[in-house]
């Protein structure tokens, strides 16, 4: 597996799909598993839940770091005993002409168009869309996250695309503790989870939320990273001003998370761009009420567990939030929906099983 930060510890997206399915695939006595990590990783351990961890150096830019690390991962794999090289998202698809010369069979998971993301500009966006092309050419098969990614890949640059969903953990209720300490009770805040980028639409949240009523006797909770995005970091602290309403709690760990999304009102994702979101597949498994935007991957995704607004619309969000805050009944009917939602489609195991046959009929072709 080339692409990631590597696990375990690591809270962003590929690297969650990886620490949640690489154990699995170990554990089912079909696949030896080794997943490529940068040598900054706070873990010991070279191997994790029977997952073989490697290292690789990269340069720690907020452009480079990926695709160095991800180059130094495929020179080491050239002549390693693997069969298959997996890689993640499309910077790195480009390298993935390197394995096959060396007779491997090439994978690639598309998680998201990363040319879309606003940090891109320039030669970056013009680099991800040359490998968005490369990523359904270069590999032997192209996975994506989403119906939506598999359309309209398929569509644009008329080749095949497998679609296989991430999953989510089976979450168990965390009552109210340590949250406590930032004015967090039963129920009465709204919860973002995510990383703190402009495409996440937190700062128009922010904006909804200042406009609901006070007599509501909200709060909002902001958990997330900031990495690389100072500036909107800041945007987001003016944006909130002198409201002590607005509770910015940084990078959560998994019991901090869990009292979150097991206490919190809504959680709300108003983002203009995902692949497939773990943090509203995470809502759905702890059986939050949710908001979201329109953008198809994250409608589809919630289906009926969630009320969905105007991706971008403001007005639309903040009737949203309301709609749900201020009707008890309905709130609970999203939350059931969500618990039976999240254990169909977006279970782990049977997820699992979908790799394994992937790699299968690529190792027969």
């Amino acid at each position: 597996m080339i692409g990631s930060r590597g696990f375990p510890g690591q809270r962003a997206g590929i690297e969650r799909v990886l620490e949640s399915i690489c154990p699995r695939l170990v554990a089912s006595g079909k696949a030896r598993v080794r997943v490529w990590c940068p040598t900054w990783l706070d873990y010991a351990g070279n191997t994790y839940r029977g997952v073989e961890l490697k290292r690789a150096n990269g340069l720690r830019t907020k452009y480079g770091d990926t695709f160095t690390r991800s180059l130094r991962a495929t020179l080491g794999e050239l002549v390693s005993d693997s069969d298959i090289v997996h890689y993640h998202a499309i910077g790195s698809a480009p390298l993935a002409l390197l394995p096959r010369l060396f007779r491997k069979r090439v994978v690639l998971t598309v998680h998201a168009l990363d040319w879309q993301r606003s940090k891109w500009s320039g030669a970056g966006k013009l680099y991800l869309r040359f490998a968005e092309w490369a990523s359904v050419r270069v590999p032997h098969l192209t996975l994506a996250v989403s119906q939506e990614l598999k359309d309209d890949l398929e569509q644009r640059h008329g080749r095949a695309v497998s679609y296989i969903a991430n999953g989510a953990e089976p979450r168990s209720q965390a009552p109210v503790d340590d949250i406590a300490q930032f004015g967090l009770g039963r129920r009465d805040f709204l919860l973002f989870v995510g990383r703190l980028v402009p495409e996440k639409g937190v700062h128009l949240l922010i904006e909804a939320f200042r406009r609901l009523p006070t007599d509501l006797d909200l709060r909002l909770a902001i958990a997330g990273p900031a990495w690389y995005e100072s500036d909107y970091d800041q945007r987001l602290h003016e944006l909130a001003g002198e409201d002590d309403r607005v509770v910015f709690l940084g990078e959560a760990d998994d019991e901090r998370l869990a009292e979150l999304y097991s206490n919190c009102q809504v959680f709300v994702l108003p983002s203009d761009v995902e692949g497939m979101s773990l943090s509203m597949l995470d809502a759905l498994a702890y059986g939050s009420a949710i908001v979201t935007s329109s953008i198809p991957p994250n409608a589809n995704l919630v289906g009926d567990a969630g009320v969905v607004f105007d991706a971008g619309d403001v007005d639309a969000l903040e009737a949203a939030l309301l709609a749900v805050v201020s009707d008890d009944q309905q709130a609970e009917k999203l939350r059931a929906r969500a618990l039976a939602r999240a254990g169909g489609e977006f279970d782990w195991d049977r997820i699992t099983d979908q790799w394994l046959d992937a790699y299968e009929g690529v190792l027969d072709r």
